[in-house]
């Protein structure tokens, strides 16, 4: 018992000590992250600030990922019963943000600035103020150790001798503010400031005016004027309007050029110029906040930024007219549309791509292309000079078994005649036998040579010998070839003459061992300047697609000769309806 006691106290000891632990870390957690509170003088979203307090907020976040914690409060200052309510803003932000234990106050703009220092020993006396303001607005002289100033530095005359500059025709400049007090300090400040412009152009001051009622002034001016629009934040009425909002509804009553201070109004419908960059002057900004979060003095007490490189927007210039030539060197211009390489480079790129890889293939197939009809030539080559080779040594073999074998056999067939009359008797006819064999062995190697080379062929012309094949086929084979020659030219070439026989030659040899046919048309006639030869018979027939994965000598060698000679070969059966093998071979000479 005393010993589960023990166990059961340490576990709770362990799990407070976990609990303590973690409660710890947290709050360590949470004093390590930077709180910072943004202090507007007019609503989060009002101009000019807009766009910096939007930069600053990221720079912020970058540099303190996780780190920063930014709260806003808006102090409407452009209401005109909020200088009554002071004492209850005061209280407003001390109950709101004492317990947090800022890190860093930033002041966006005069009017912000001006009344945190009014009350600042009520507020938070001992943490830093960062203030963001014109050079002329703000407070430095009030500013206390590790507080600094990012400022900008506006400058009217500057942006109106940039208008004159690229508009030198023009004779009337429309200034254009809202009604707050803080916007009226700065009509009176630009006054001053564009006197000495006075016997160069006229000024039109719209201010302290209802939105409408600048529109109206706006749409009347004449040509030869423009707009300056410096700041609308409040009309007459005391209505608070957003930048883009004003900036849209004057752009398009306007009929002159319209012309602004500040680099996010470009692309609103302001023509541009040397402007002040809100994303520069927040990046100087969050440099000096981090520095302060750190501990460190800011580098200078105060930093005050003019205007950027001129920027311009193309689609205003085309509006107005304006030679892209008469801007300001260095300048930037906005908004341009890509030309037809920048839009489609990439498309193009791999379309140029894809034509070459095609070129390439191309080339390629016609290499191969031409190499195989190189070999095919080649091929062609060979198997002609095979074949005259061939019916050469055949020619030679033919000759020589004509005239030396044939005659040789003859003269000892003509012996042994002579031996069975003059000589002795033999009882068992042997002197005849020699000779029988001897007279039928001569008559085979006569017909030996004929079927290696039919001397006819060259002696008497294709005609006869084709005549004499048939002949001699009808005689030795149980099938009865006919003959049709029609119109045949003289003087054929040997090779065609020779292609011609040998295809009727194998032909009737398949017929007399396969057709089982008992008749057989050969025939030529000269059509369409070449020979045509048609062998049909009655025969069994056969299947030709089923057979043509067979080897068959004799049939590949009548479709290689008719081809080497540049003609056609073809061959049409079917079982029962007989065959018939047709060949055509150009020819160059004229029918007689």
């Amino acid at each position: 018992m005393f010993q589960l006691s023990l166990s059961l106290g340490r576990a709770v000891l362990l799990s407070l000590g976990i609990v303590l632990f973690g409660v710890g870390s947290s709050s360590s957690e949470a004093a390590e992250r930077k709180k910072i509170l943004l202090l507007h003088s007019y609503g989060q979203e009002g101009a000019p600030l807009d766009a910096f307090v939007n930069s600053f907020r990221t720079e912020m976040l970058r540099t303190w990922p996780e780190n920063a914690a930014l709260y806003d409060f808006s102090l409407e200052t452009g209401r005109p019963d909020i200088g009554e309510n002071e004492g209850a803003i005061v209280q407003v932000l001390r109950a709101r943000f004492a317990a947090m234990q800022l890190d860093l106050v930033v002041m966006l703009g005069a009017q912000a600035a001006r009344f945190y220092i009014r009350n600042r020993e009520e507020l938070f006396p001992a943490v830093p103020i960062l203030v963001i303001a014109d050079k002329r607005t703000a407070p430095v002289e009030a500013l206390k150790r590790g507080d600094s100033v990012v400022g900008i530095k506006i400058s009217a005359p500057q942006a109106v001798k940039g208008i004159l500059e690229l508009l030198p025709e023009t004779t009337t400049i429309a200034m254009i503010f809202g009604s707050s007090s803080g916007e009226q300090f700065w009509a009176e400040e630009l006054r001053k400031d564009l006197a000495p412009f006075e016997g160069r152009v006229k000024f039109v001051w719209l201010d302290n005016l209802m939105l409408s009622e600048v529109r109206e002034d706006v749409a009347a001016l004449l040509p030869g004027a423009v707009a300056l629009y410096v700041v609308f934040q409040v009309d007459a009425a005391g209505i608070p309007y957003n930048q883009e909002y004003a900036i849209r509804e004057i752009h398009a009553a306007s009929k002159v050029p319209l012309f602004g201070l500040f680099e996010n109004q470009v692309g609103q419908g302001m023509v541009g110029g040397a402007l002040i960059s809100g994303a520069e002057q927040a990046v100087v900004a969050a440099e000096t906040a981090s520095r302060v979060l750190r501990g460190e003095a800011p580098q200078e007490a105060a930093i005050f930024l003019g205007p950027t490189a001129p920027q311009f927007d193309w689609r205003e210039l085309q509006r107005w007219h304006i030679d892209e030539n008469l801007l300001p060197p260095g300048s930037v211009v906005r908004f341009r549309p890509p030309s037809m390489w920048e839009e489609y480079k990439f498309t193009a790129i791999a379309s140029f791509a894809v034509l070459l890889l095609q070129a390439a293939l191309i080339i390629a197939l016609v290499v191969q292309r031409a190499r195989r009809q190189h070999a095919e030539r080649e091929a062609l080559s060979l198997s002609s000079r095979l074949l005259t080779a061939h019916e050469d040594e055949r020619r030679r073999l033919a000759r020589e078994l004509h005239d030396d074998v044939t005659q040789r056999l003859a003269r000892l067939a003509i012996d042994a005649a002579r031996f069975e009359k003059t000589g002795p008797r033999a009882q068992d006819g042997a002197p005849q036998s020699l000779h029988h064999g001897l007279v039928r062995l001569s008559e085979d190697v006569h017909a030996l040579s004929y079927r290696l080379h039919p001397s006819i062929l060259d002696d008497l012309g294709l005609a006869e010998a084709l005549k004499a094949e048939c002949e001699h086929v009808s005689r030795r084979e149980p099938v009865r070839v006919e003959v049709e020659l029609d119109q045949l030219p003289d003087g054929l070439p040997s090779d065609v003459a020779l292609c011609i026989f040998r295809v009727v030659q194998e032909a009737l040899r398949n017929i007399a061992r396969h057709a089982k046919a008992s008749v057989a048309i050969v025939s030529l006639a000269f059509k369409d300047g070449g020979l045509a030869l048609a062998i049909r018979d009655n025969g069994v027939g056969f299947d030709v697609d089923a057979t043509q994965s067979r080897h068959s000598l004799g049939r590949a060698g009548m479709g290689e000769r008719v081809r080497l000679l540049g003609g056609t070969f073809g061959i049409k059966s079917a079982f029962g309806q007989g065959t018939t093998v047709s060949a055509w071979v150009p020819l160059k000479v004229a029918s007689s």
